[in-house]
């Protein structure tokens, strides 16, 4: 195993092994830990309470911590949820007397690496290479060179407080985004100047500040994109010697998806604009569409627009991009619920990796591990 070797070894050794949660992430936790390279058995699936849940997952019971205690007290209770609830399932597991535990909530570090050698494992039996950033890295001199280069970091004036020490982040370039949707300035670096879309942000999310990017930053040699809670595992000396490699983009572990990208996304957000997204490849991109396709019947993608690379690829990539998200926003129109209205964001996720799939020979890719900060 590359990453979590601990956790792994962990998972290996328990004699039970029991997922708390019956949704989207607890069935990606027990897709990915039940295949290869793991091939673990997962006993049952615990939740709160039986209504709104299945009877089984997977052909695996569903049943309460209460049914539960007294059988897999002393098992390995992953906990596989949205932050938003892991609070509230702690104390609950804790109250059953559940002390065995492992935090694998969907931004969490160590589902990171836990389905990073799942993908990891993935690549290697397709025959294509997994390369990470360390590993690169690791093979040149430190410098103390100057970065000309930039990784900006979007922020926005209702942005949540942080529990995290942020300090570490000090090279990173901040950049308020929806700057022209409020007076609050919080930022040095705004959207709302020079050529830029920020008026978008509630449809566009942080990709007002990618565009931003593309049009306005004419100097850097590498740059990049990263969120307020959301940053690659990189420091200022990493990112000096970046320039130094021969890495063309730097992104983050993928997200998993059982059965598949397209069926995933169909359960989360609107089928049309699925369909509207692959109708704008295939008439604005269509040497594209193969990776389209491959993209909508695997089961990964590059999520939260994050990416690093040369500055000639990220404009390559966003001459490629708005085109087509225009397409999808002139045809999908706007939503009245105020997270689905975010679809342009979301579909970019998806074309972030249909573009990278396009050109995974032409470039040299490699993995960097993400940090989510509490909040």
């Amino acid at each position: 195993m590359y990453y979590a070797k601990e956790t792994v070894e962990r998972l290996k050794q328990s004699r039970q092994i029991v997922i708390y949660g019956a949704r989207i992430v607890a069935n990606e936790v027990a897709n990915c830990l039940m295949g290869d390279p793991y091939r673990l058995t997962v006993d049952a699936f615990l939740v709160s309470e039986k209504q709104g849940n299945p009877d089984t997952l997977m052909g695996i019971p569903v049943i309460t911590v209460a049914e539960g205690k007294e059988v897999y007290r002393d098992g390995l209770v992953l906990v596989a949820v949205l932050e938003r609830y892991f609070e509230e399932i702690m104390e609950t597991l804790h109250t059953e007397g559940f002390s065995n535990i492992v935090p694998l909530t969907f931004e969490s570090d160590l589902w990171s690496d836990i389905r990073g050698n799942y993908y990891r494992d993935l690549c290697l039996k397709q025959g294509k290479k997994y390369l990470t950033l360390e590993e690169e890295l690791e093979k040149l001199p430190d410098t103390l060179q100057a970065a000309g280069s930039a990784v900006y970091m979007a922020k926005c004036h209702v942005d949540r407080a942080l529990r995290e020490d942020v300090s570490v982040y000090e090279w990173e370039t901040p950049i308020q985004v929806g700057a022209a949707l409020t007076d609050n300035k919080i930022c040095e670096i705004r959207d709302d100047t020079g050529e830029n879309i920020s008026v978008k942000n509630r449809e566009y999310c942080e990709l007002t500040a990618l565009y931003w990017i593309w049009k306005n930053d004419i100097r850097s040699r590498y740059a990049g994109l990263c969120h307020y809670r959301r940053h690659f595992d990189l420091d200022g000396m990493k990112l000096a010697k970046l320039e130094q490699s021969d890495i063309d983009v730097v992104l983050t572990i993928p997200i998993l998806n059982f059965p598949n990208v397209r069926a995933a996304y169909l359960h989360d957000h609107c089928a049309e604009d699925w369909e509207i997204m692959l109708e704008a490849v295939r008439k604005l991109a269509p040497e594209y569409y193969d990776a389209a396709d491959r993209l909508q019947k695997g089961v990964y993608y590059y999520a939260y627009n994050m990416f690093v690379a040369r500055k000639e690829i990220l404009d390559d990539y966003c001459a490629w991009l708005f085109p087509i998200l225009a397409y999808c926003g002139e045809k999908c129109g706007r939503k009245e619920d105020i997270y689905q209205n975010r679809y342009i964001g979301f579909l970019a996720e998806r074309l972030l990796s249909i573009y990278f799939l396009h050109h995974e020979a032409d470039y040299k890719i490699v993995h960097a591990r993400k940090h989510f900060l509490a909040g």
